[in-house]
């Protein structure tokens, strides 16, 4: 089901069999927002940083949420002032990679047994959402998935969460807001 939002995201991945998407209220500009966004830490988001660190990820105090540790996760695709978006593309099976960029192959790739996935951080209208798609290329691929997504929904969730409030909380700060 594609999205009317207007994203980067979702000219990049505009359908998906999987999706999660968050949202806090955030004062301030997009630009004030997306500088906390990319300097934001794991320090400042316990809740998320406990749960990813069960993970055996590199979740330092000082190292960046998004910059850091969500930039490695796939491929950065440039998205405008008030987005961040990355790509990843993953085969549960024995499928090879296809030729081509992460982003390539996300928007035109059709072999079966490939997962597309798109996840953005976004400040528009005063709102600051993160939102995950996952786009299987075919029915098997999406049923094999479709436990795992269900087993770490909620994880993920809380993590997302904690991860938008401590970048709220880091704009209210920077802007002497309380």
């Amino acid at each position: 089901m594609p999205d009317e939002g207007g994203s980067e995201l979702d000219r990049l991945l505009p359908a998906w069999h999987f999706r999660e998407v968050h949202r806090v209220p955030v004062p301030g500009t997009a630009a004030e927002v997306m500088r906390a966004v990319h300097a934001t830490t794991w320090a400042e988001a316990p809740l998320a940083r406990a749960l990813v660190a069960l993970t055996r990820a590199d979740v330092s105090a000082e190292r960046r949420i998004v910059a850091d540790y969500l930039s490695g996760m796939g491929e950065v695709i440039p998205a405008g002032d008030d987005e961040f978006l990355f790509a990843g593309v993953q085969s549960p099976g024995d499928v090879p990679r296809p030729p081509g960029t992460i982003a390539e192959i996300v928007t035109g790739c059709d072999e079966p047994g490939i997962l597309k996935i798109g996840m953005n951080v976004r400040c528009a209208g005063g709102v600051l959402s993160t939102e995950t798609r996952v786009l299987a290329t075919d029915e098997r691929t999406r049923r094999t998935f479709a436990p795992y997504w269900w087993l770490v929904r909620f994880g993920s969730g809380l993590t997302r969460q904690s991860m938008l409030r401590a970048i709220r909380r880091r704009v209210l700060r920077e802007s002497g807001s309380s």
